[in-house]
């Protein structure tokens, strides 16, 4: 049994077209360092007990967002081993550090082999689960930006385009823009017309069944009976996510000064670098997290070596816990093959 993404020509384009931009802006930001011996000196000061503080915190979000996993697939019938539904979530963050957005297919596709679970069904859970995350992000950045009003408007001027830029914009572009309007409509009513003929047509037939399922694992999060114990789960990752970098400033002397306000400020930076599709997160985190911290007053050089040592120890520990959760969803994968080809 192999659990693996197809890579295609396309795939492999996006890959490194994102890839790109992440290097772009990991560059950008390293240039603002002058030294970069004194960059690596701030990296090693931080302490150990704080690295592996955050890998044991990281891992704990991981068991805590697959049994949350497991919550939404109750109410659609999908019963999986709490082992395989949390080895399946830490292989989906292993897929998304290589391939960008893969993670979501992937956990489905594991569980699809290992337990025969239906994978549209699935994947409307895991879209659940993402509106869920969406609006934690959302409540944390209000709050972030509330705390810490001065530092977000130094931030949000790194990010103002140039009414220059603006102005250069092609004439074309709107005239464009009314063209594909114009065909998006004219296609949709056909589309709409013709609806019965096409709903026969095996192929279509297959696409509809298919976002039906989606919509069922949807609407698993309307149908969930544990709704408390799913709350609790949320707030709990998201502490977790706070709080793994927390401890990683803490151990860092020269951001003694950095209050928890200031912290969840960061994390949220960190947390909009991530939704860029850069493989890993790379570049774009590192990014956002050093301006995060100039915002806040500190140097880019600190700030890109707290950016460093955050996304490298996450970083490893997905790594680690992705690929030992692999091994363990192969392993399961074989055994049920076996049981289904024994005589």
């Amino acid at each position: 049994m192999t659990i693996g993404l197809k890579i295609d020509l396309k795939s492999t384009l996006r890959y490194l077209f994102f890839l790109a931009i992440g290097v772009g802006l990991f560059w950008l930001a390293a240039g603002t360092v002058e030294d970069p011996d004194a960059l690596w000196a701030d990296m090693r000061k931080v302490k150990w007990e704080g690295i592996a503080a955050s890998v044991l915190l990281g891992y704990t979000a991981i068991i805590s967002r697959g049994l949350r996993w497991q919550l939404l697939m109750r109410p659609i019938d999908i019963e999986v081993p709490k082992s395989r539904g949390v080895h399946a979530v830490a292989f989906g963050y292993f897929a998304n550090t290589f391939v960008p957005r893969s993670g979501e297919i992937a956990r489905c596709a594991a569980l699809n082999q290992t337990d025969g679970v239906p994978v549209d069904k699935l994947f409307g859970t895991v879209i659940s689960e993402r509106i869920i995350d969406f609006l934690m992000l959302f409540i944390f950045t209000v709050v972030a930006v509330l705390l810490n009003l001065d530092a977000f408007s130094q931030f949000s001027n790194f990010f103002v385009i140039p009414e220059s830029l603006w102005d250069a914009l092609p004439d074309s572009l709107l005239a464009t823009l009314v063209v594909l309007y114009v065909v998006a409509k004219v296609s949709g009513l056909v589309i709409w017309t013709q609806r019965k003929k096409l709903m026969k047509w095996g192929p279509v037939k297959k696409v509809v069944d298919f976002f039906r399922g989606i919509l069922e694992g949807l609407l698993s999060l309307l149908k969930m009976k544990r709704r408390g114990a799913f709350i609790g789960h949320t707030l709990f990752i998201w502490s977790m996510y706070y709080f793994m970098a927390l401890v990683i400033f803490w151990s860092i002397d020269d951001l003694a000064t950095l209050g928890p306000e200031q912290a969840l400020f960061v994390m949220v930076a960190g947390g909009f670098g991530m939704v860029l599709p850069a493989p890993g997160g790379i570049g774009s985190y590192h990014y956002a997290v050093q301006l995060a911290f100039i915002a806040l007053g500190f140097s880019g050089q600190l700030g890109l070596a707290t950016a460093n040592v955050v996304w490298a120890t996450q970083t490893g520990m997905i790594v680690l816990s992705g690929g030992l959760g692999y091994l363990a969803l192969m392993s399961a994968g074989i055994g049920r093959n076996f049981h289904l080809d024994k005589p």
